[in-house]
Formats: C-alpha cells, structure tokens, sequence
C-alpha cells in the first residue's frame, strides 16, 4: 500500500465515523424531551384505562338462553315487589345546631355561639369572643 490508499482507506473511514456519530446523536433524546415522551406516554396510557374502566355493564347484550331470561325476568320482578333496590334521597336538610347566648367575660360582649365554644367550669361557663382572644392579656 502507497502513501494514495493509505489517504483514501482514511477517507472512507472518517466518512463512516461521521455517519454513525450523527446517526447516534439522532438518537439521543435532552433529558427534557425525556421527562415529556414519559408523562405522554403515561396520560396515554390512563386514558387507555379510563376507557377500559368506564365500560358500562349492560345485560341486554349478553347471549342468554331462554330459561336464563325467564330466570332474570323473575329475579327483577321479586327486586321491584320487595324494593331492593329503591332509590332513596340523601338527606339536605339537617336540623338546625342548638346555638346558646352567652356573655364575653373580657368585654362583656353578647353573642349566640355553638355550646362546644364554651368551657364549662366550677363558676359555671367561660366564654371569649374573637376580639378578646386575639388581643392580648
């Protein structure tokens, strides 16, 4: 081998070097576009769960023979006769909480306040107002 395919060998070579380096550095990814290919991937894949969750059941697609149906007709005719599954209303409306008049003993203030405000002791009960609690002494 001369001194001209010594140049060219090297050539082809740093030509091959520079393709893969550039192929390599393609490839590579910042750390930030690494954080966001995972939360896509991770709401992708939520979504996909979701979906997959919130099927609704419905019995009328399911293949049943005759004596199945007769069997479900049955069982939803004794649900409704005995109100097994009777819808009921929460409950809104709360009764209304026993409030007691008492008398500020820093300022002589009075007030109606819910009876857990105020400690009982042996003269009878203590109470503060806002006002009076803040401020000091």
């Amino acid at each position: 081998m001369d001194k001209s395919d010594l140049n060219e060998l090297k050539n082809m070579l740093s030509g091959l070097v520079e393709e893969i380096i550039e192929e390599k550095l393609d490839k590579m990814t910042s750390k930030h576009e690494y954080k966001v290919e995972k939360k896509q991937k991770y709401r992708r894949r939520n979504k996909k769960e979701k979906k997959e969750s919130n099927n609704n059941f419905n019995i009328d697609e399911l293949d049943l023979s005759a004596a199945e149906r007769k069997e479900l007709a049955a069982a939803s005719a004794s649900d409704k006769k005995n109100n097994v599954h009777v819808h009921r209303e929460r409950l809104t409306n709360r009764r209304p909480s026993g409030r007691i008049e008492v008398r500020c003993r820093g300022c002589g203030k009075t007030e109606k306040v819910s009876p857990a405000l105020v400690v009982k002791d042996e003269d009878g009960f203590r109470y503060k107002c806002n006002k009076c609690s803040c401020s000091p002494g």
